[in-house]
């Protein structure tokens, strides 16, 4: 039993064996710790070893901050459309003979878009002619023979006049009838002719030569009906008709699209609208086009709001010098409404939030540092920053992201500050 006894005092616990095991690790780390102060060291591979690592710095893009205009922006959508649009039609009835265009084909003022037919015109238009020639032969004829007519006494006509003009005003003035103004007009008319004012025109109608004039000028009008032609330059679309079809007046033919600039009409809220002007930058992307940004400016505003949505137009223009802009593309448009003067500005990515703060990365002698800033307005892809900046400063926009306060950095571009 005493033999059974000691065996049982010899073996250790297990919370003896883990105590032991706990101490020589502390005693361990705490030798680690402190082993070059104990031996002397400086640990200089070490420190050469961190600052190599340090030396792999991060690959960021920056801009320098300057002093520039800001402008404001609403958002909106629309379709672009060309600055005009024609649908063209045929003026007469006749077979098609002539269509020298395709559809996408840019044609000048004035070119020849269709020709009709046009004998019967032609045929018209000769016989026109020649009514014309004998009736001037008979004018001329009958011109000559008569006697140089003496010109009547102007005391009628100078009465008759002074009592037009005052009953012109009595008319104005609410006196006179309708009636009574033109019986006395006519008076004034007929001694104007008796006086011989107007000889020639009167013989001329005598004659039949009026008529035949007019007769001509018909005639000239129905010929020119069956030439279509260009009423401004543009682009041909929507063609619908070929070579020997007949086609009738009021028939549409084509459209004729001015697309060397374009138009963009949106609807815009009314909280932005009261701040809109004409002359005022706007900022087109067309997402179709690579998210291409063209710069167009407010042609027109609508100064009426529509009640029931609270928003109202905005009209704006853009050159399309290369065609690239086509009816219908969708447009996302950024439209200025105010312009905030000498302001310094920085891309939005260039703004992070750390710690509930704002906070920009500047950068200085290759090393990257917190910048706590007070942010103003946002408008599109840039910031306002009012407080934190100064004119000068260098400032990571790009991989930033995942940095560190004194972080080192290598500037692989600086970026020209575009605001748009």
């Amino acid at each position: 039993m005493e033999r059974s006894s000691r065996r049982r005092r010899a073996r250790p616990r297990a919370w003896q064996v883990a105590g032991v095991l706990l101490a020589v690790s502390v005693a361990a780390l705490l030798v680690y710790a402190f082993w070059p102060t104990l031996t002397g060291e400086d640990l200089d591979g070490a420190r050469e070893m961190g600052e190599e690592v340090s030396d792999a710095s991060t690959v960021i893009e920056v801009i320098v901050v300057k002093p520039s205009d800001f402008p404001l922006r609403a958002e909106a959508i629309g379709h672009m459309a060309p600055w005009r649009r024609a649908e063209i039609s045929a003026e007469a009835d006749g077979v098609i003979l002539e269509r020298p265009i395709e559809e996408g084909q840019r044609v000048r003022q004035g070119a020849l878009l269709l020709r009709l037919d046009d004998r019967d015109e032609q045929i018209e238009f000769l016989d026109a002619e020649a009514a014309v020639f004998k009736a001037r032969a008979e004018y001329a004829v009958n011109t000559s023979n008569s006697e140089t007519l003496t010109p009547g006494d102007t005391t009628q006509l100078a009465s008759a006049r002074s009592a037009l003009a005052q009953a012109e005003a009595d008319f104005d003035a609410g006196t006179l009838t309708q009636s009574a103004l033109r019986d006395i007009r006519r008076r004034f008319e007929t001694q104007v002719a008796l006086a011989g004012m107007q000889r020639s025109d009167i013989q001329a109608a005598t004659y039949g030569l009026t008529q035949a004039e007019q007769q001509l000028e018909r005639a000239r009008l129905a010929l020119s009906r069956t030439r279509i032609t260009a009423p401004f330059a543009g682009r041909v679309a929507d063609l619908e008709v070929e070579v020997g079809q007949r086609i009738g007046p009021g028939q549409k033919v084509l459209t004729l699209l001015e697309d060397h600039r374009m138009k963009v009409a949106v609807n815009v809220l009314e909280a932005d609208i009261v701040h809109m002007s004409v002359g005022a930058s706007a900022q087109v992307r067309v997402p179709v086009l690579d998210n291409a940004v063209f710069t167009g400016t407010i042609y027109a505003v609508n100064p009426s709001v529509d009640t029931k949505t609270g928003t109202g137009r905005v009209t704006v223009t853009l050159p399309n010098p290369r065609g690239q802009l086509v009816a219908g593309l969708y447009a996302d448009i950024a439209l200025e409404t105010q312009r905030l003067e000498e302001r310094l500005v920085v891309p939005a990515n260039a703004w992070l939030l750390r710690n509930g703060r704002d906070l920009v990365f500047r950068v200085v002698e290759g090393k990257a540092y917190w910048t706590y800033v007070t942010i103003g307005e946002r408008s599109g892809d840039f910031v306002d920053v009012l407080d934190g900046l100064t004119a000068g400063d260098t400032v990571a926009v790009q991989g930033h992201y995942a940095l560190a306060h004194d972080t080192p950095v290598q500037i692989a571009r600086v970026l020209e500050q575009e605001i748009h």
